[in-house]
């Protein structure tokens, strides 16, 4: 059987974005939480998404960015 490991980003009050939907404390420039991020991201796997993260990231996958980010 497989592990199932869980990477989620949530905050104490149980949100990941100010009131008015913002998100940009997550595109801040910290290497050392990038190097954290990519460490996890390169274990292999599965990603499983819930509906919104989903919505979010399917506009996302496409772009010229994320492509050169995923060699």
């Amino acid at each position: 059987m497989r592990k199932l490991l869980v990477f989620n980003n949530v905050t104490l009050d149980g949100y990941s974005v100010y009131k008015n939907g913002d998100m940009s404390w997550a595109h801040k420039d910290d290497p050392e939480w990038n190097a954290f991020v990519a460490e996890n991201a390169s274990g292999g796997g599965e990603l499983i998404f819930g509906r919104v993260t989903y919505d979010l990231m399917v506009s996302f996958w496409p772009t010229p960015f994320a492509i050169e980010t995923n060699r």
